[in-house]
């Protein structure tokens, strides 16, 4: 059974969608499967950045995740009120990690109890 399906990360993001405003835009990206399981790969859009944010497990098995930001070709010159507006993206994001984390640790223990 893969550890985190795409089907189970995207049960989870609508969960989590449900009871955070503006969640909904996180998506699930498609990606290939490793040794025959989903790795799972969180896509958030920002509008304060010209750039996204991924997420994906620190390793798979773990319920571990790390982010990533995309590269950018330009330098970014924005105003005080868009920092601010990036700071609460870059927090949503946050707080989207430590609630994939959370699912991640509740499937493993799941998991493991099954065997």
């Amino acid at each position: 059974m893969p550890f985190r399906s795409r089907a189970l990360l995207e049960a989870w993001l609508a969960e989590y969608a449900s009871s955070v405003p503006g969640a909904h835009r996180a998506r699930v990206a498609v990606q290939e499967e490793v040794g025959g399981s989903d790795s799972g790969l969180v896509v958030v859009p920002l509008d304060g950045a010209t750039t996204s944010v991924y997420m994906q497990p620190a390793e798979l098995g773990s319920p571990e995740w790390r982010v990533t930001f995309e590269a950018r070709a330009d330098a970014m010159v924005v105003t005080s009120a868009d920092v601010r507006m990036l700071s609460q993206e870059l927090a949503a994001a946050a707080d989207l990690v430590d609630f994939l984390e959370e699912k991640s640790r509740q499937h493993l223990a799941h998991m493991n109890d099954g065997e």
